[in-house]
């Protein structure tokens, strides 16, 4: 039986990957390796059981308060090909999803004669500034099969040379979604829309006090129109900054972040959700609730087109944006479109891919 090994550290991906690694299981001899990247309880034995994922064979710990980006990565590479040669580990392929720290180790396991797998490629911002674009143009240029969500992604590798290995497969998030949502009576009721949900936490954004005291005052603004009260989700790093800029967040409820339930009845309910995560332009498209980005870029461009999100530019306050972002909100809600994110059967298309290409 051949070996699949998959790498994954962050929750996003570890809810995501959820059904391929069953199927993995069932199929393969399926070695789960969890980085560490996220280390805190939302990762413990209650998130693990809420997705009935089972316990990682190997944690490598990378993560820790502080810990900075070139020492996750560097610490990564080394740690996993020591394990693949201390534990005798020879993998017919190594999987990664996303675009999180975890998947620049490809490198290392490429010149050490590994191969590689890349699901969620092809996936371009055009902003380079964002250390996740890099992140995921690294593994797609290291990846011998490329598994990508939507056939505009497959264009974009091939604009990039990048033309073997690459499959459409659709999104991994739809059976992971749908499962939760047939299950859960909760979505079967007419939704509450009675409060709305912030959610910042990248660099391009927290880092720079203009930004952020333009989104948090956008957000004062828009919760006032609504007269709907908002949690915003507590990232640390975005939590340290808004002390340190001096922001007021007003009446605006900081919550820790919740479990995968929680947050998608969360989503259901809410009028609107404001947030500059790539990954909440996609379940809230399920629920049929509206995004608006605060961003100037999104690598899911389809979610914008297909009236599921809407960007806003928040380099200056009170611009047109903001106007225009409560028209559409009073007119789209209805109309909005996930087929952009597949049919739900993408974990079946990935295990029939890989047993015929190993």
């Amino acid at each position: 039986m051949k070996t699949i090994v998959t790498v994954t550290g962050i929750r996003p991906d570890f809810i995501r990957m959820s059904e391929i690694f069953k199927k993995l299981d069932k199929e393969f001899n399926h070695i789960l390796i969890h980085t560490g990247q996220h280390y805190d309880d939302l990762l413990s034995g209650v998130f693990f059981d809420e997705l009935k994922i089972r316990k990682p064979d190997h944690n490598l710990a990378i993560g820790g308060p502080g810990k900075e980006h070139f020492h996750q990565t560097a610490d990564l590479s080394v740690s996993l090909i020591e394990l693949f040669r201390n534990k005798k580990i020879d993998p017919s392929i190594v999987l990664f999803l996303g675009d999180s720290n975890s998947v620049v180790s490809a490198v290392s396991l490429k010149k050490e004669g590994y191969k590689v797998g890349h699901i969620e490629a092809g996936m371009r911002s055009g902003d380079k500034r964002m250390l996740e674009e890099i992140n995921r143009m690294v593994c797609d240029t290291c990846s011998d099969l490329l598994f990508v969500y939507h056939e505009n992604y497959r264009k974009k590798l091939e604009k990039e040379n990048i033309v073997e290995g690459v499959h459409v497969v659709g999104n991994t998030i739809v059976e992971v979604a749908k499962k939760l949502i047939k299950n859960n009576k909760n979505f079967q009721t007419t939704p509450t829309n009675n409060h709305i949900i912030l959610d910042v936490h990248r660099p391009e954004n927290f880092n720079y006090s203009h930004r952020l005291k333009n989104i948090i005052e956008f957000t004062k603004w828009i919760s006032a129109v609504y007269r709907l009260p908002v949690i915003m989700l507590e990232f640390g790093r975005t939590k340290n900054k808004i002390e340190e800029f001096g922001i007021d967040l007003g009446d605006i409820e900081v919550v820790p972040l919740m479990s995968y339930k929680k947050y998608m009845n969360s989503v259901y309910n809410s009028k609107f959700i404001i947030s500059d995560s790539g990954t909440a332009q996609e379940e809230p498209a399920l629920l049929g609730t509206p995004v608006l980005v605060p961003r100037g870029f999104t690598e899911r461009p389809e979610s914008v087109e297909d009236n599921c999100s809407m960007m806003i530019d928040m380099e200056e306050s009170w611009g047109e944006d903001w106007y225009d972002s409560l028209k559409w909100l009073q007119h789209q809600t209805k109309h909005i479109d996930d087929a952009w994110l597949g049919d739900g059967t993408t974990s079946t298309k990935i295990i029939e891919i890989l047993k015929n290409s190993l």
